[in-house]
């Protein structure tokens, strides 16, 4: 493949060992524990397509989960790059992550991609919002509607480190919808890096499925 000027002036290098040429390279990708079994996105336990098991099923609970892979190795290391340099190049090798892994999950053909909104101050003090890059790439990947359709209100701290109940507690209340925005009926895919207790994503799912939304699935590159 012929290098790009872009390649040239600040060539690729894998975020996990190092070597020059692409941003996970071969050696690095074959140590990548990816996700071979859906898991249901309540009690992370096994579950056909990823879909909630009936009886982890509830009024504002996510009705399914797709993760590409586990949150380890150059994974870990391409997400943390993600938010902190080479942005969007890194992004879009994160979404070839996750579109090789969607035959395995049985989400809906009518989704609209959203992601799961930073606060306006730390979106500002960052630049932006990783979890946008990625459903805007999976947009135009493969199509598929993007709405940011939600608002974080609260701003939260670092998830990181927390207990279940503790995350909970965390973003509780921390999320509604965007002034106008219009979620009666719609299936949506809540995208975001990382799937962990998947606290922040039942969140917003309860947001959304208040407001009228049909099935609403979450999305991350991996699984915490």
């Amino acid at each position: 493949m012929a290098l790009s000027f872009l390649d040239l002036l600040f060539p690729k290098r894998c975020v996990s060992c190092g070597k020059f040429g692409a941003y996970i390279c071969k050696s690095c990708f074959s140590k990548i524990e990816f996700i071979e079994k859906p898991v249901c996105p309540v009690c992370q336990r096994q579950a056909i397509g990823g879909k909630v098991h009936p009886g982890c099923q509830g009024r504002y609970r996510l009705d399914g989960l797709v993760v590409a892979a586990r949150y380890r190795g150059p994974v870990k290391s391409a997400i943390a790059k993600v938010k902190y340099k080479w942005v969007y190049d890194i992004g879009k090798t994160l979404v070839d992550l996750l579109a090789a892994s969607l035959w395995r999950f049985g989400i809906p053909d009518d989704l609209i991609l959203v992601p799961i909104p930073l606060h306006t101050r730390r979106k500002n003090w960052r630049g932006f919002n990783q979890a946008e890059i990625l459903a805007k790439s999976l947009s135009l990947k493969f199509n598929q509607p993007y709405g940011e359709y939600l608002a974080r209100i609260i701003e939260t701290a670092s998830q990181v480190g927390l207990k279940r109940d503790e995350r909970q507690k965390n973003v509780k209340e921390a999320f509604r919808l965007r002034t106008g925005a219009d979620v009666s009926g719609k299936n949506i895919l809540l995208v975001d890096d990382v799937y962990t207790s998947g606290a922040t994503m039942t969140e917003c799912c309860k947001v959304l499925k208040k407001e009228g939304a049909g099935e609403v699935w979450g999305m991350a590159v991996a699984l915490g």
